[in-house]
């Protein structure tokens, strides 16, 4: 994260301190298309000890990209965002004498349509607001071993499924570098906050679920066809 933020303040010093001719030529006008992307590995691993009898092993990795197509005039650009998002989760939880194993496994699948308005200034500069509708999906598997001697195990498995939809919206603050024939790279820092309801048979909404609120710093590329 603190690499991510480095590396935009060095785009935005570029930008700041570029000449205005520069600027002039940065001319963010007609239909335009693009995508942002994020990538993240995480493993964690924990061991028993001292307020703690289980050895942990924590790994994860998520996927998002968020296409989108607009209309831009003067200083505003309309249009609609989609995103997506798969996550996977594995958890292996176990006792220090060996007498018990849980795995955990779970995949999250979300999905959003959005209509945006995006303020475009300064030349690189833009800010963004959206609001639209999202379904997010869960599975998650867990298994548990007991070992009772002998070589001999007993275990349990429980298996589960669910699927939420509600409304989300998100703001975004960055910036857009010209880099030629109509490209520009983007970097833009993002909360999106998105509240789900369970969808149960029928398409009947049903209680509330969960509310999310994400903070990211988003990379990628777009174009304007003048």
């Amino acid at each position: 994260m603190k690499t991510a933020l480095y590396l935009i303040a060095v785009a935005v010093a570029a930008a700041t301190f570029a000449s205005p001719a520069e600027a002039r030529r940065a001319n963010r006008n007609g239909v335009n298309f693009g995508t942002s992307v994020r990538v993240l590995d995480t493993n964690e691993r924990t061991h028993a000890g001292k307020g703690s009898d289980r050895n942990t092993k924590f790994t994860s990795n998520s996927q998002a990209i968020n296409p989108y197509l607009g209309y831009a005039f003067d200083d505003l650009n309309l249009g609609l965002t989609f995103s997506a998002e798969n996550k996977d989760t594995a958890t292996e939880e176990a006792l220090a004498d060996g007498t018990m194993i849980t795995n955990r496994n779970s995949h999250l699948s979300s999905r959003g349509l959005s209509l945006f308005v995006r303020y475009n200034f300064g030349g690189v500069f833009f800010f963004e607001g959206a609001g639209g509708i999202y379904e997010e999906r869960l599975k998650v598997v867990s298994e548990t071993k007991h070992n009772i001697g002998g070589g001999e195990f007993t275990g349990e498995r429980d298996e589960y499924e669910v699927r939420g939809v509600g409304p989300g919206y998100h703001a975004a603050g960055g910036i857009e570098l010209q880099m030629g024939a109509g490209f520009y790279f983007t970097a833009a820092y993002q909360v999106r906050m998105v509240q789900l309801r369970d969808l149960e048979k029928g398409a009947e909404l049903g209680a509330k679920r969960s509310q999310t609120q994400k903070r990211e710093i988003l990379f990628g590329i777009a174009h304007y066809a003048k």
